[in-house]
């Protein structure tokens, strides 16, 4: 079997730009529901694995320095 590697949409909008945030969720979405789907067909609950992907995106984010202004 062929597996290829996901594609996520480029962004058309600057970091900036108010718009970029949403756009990077919809970028997300189509593969985040493809991985939580995954996990309900494995036999685990869709609500814990859900909380289970907040907590590991939580923790996969650097926090800011607290000196950048």
């Amino acid at each position: 079997m062929l597996i290829r590697e996901p594609v996520v949409d480029k962004p058309k909008n600057l970091v900036r730009n108010a718009a970029y945030e949403a756009e990077c969720r919809e970028a997300l979405r189509p593969h985040l529901d493809a991985v939580l789907e995954l996990a309900v067909k494995a036999g685990w609950n869709r609500d814990i694995a859900g909380f289970s992907l907040m907590y590991l995106s939580a923790k996969a984010v650097k926090p800011a320095e607290r000196n950048a202004a």
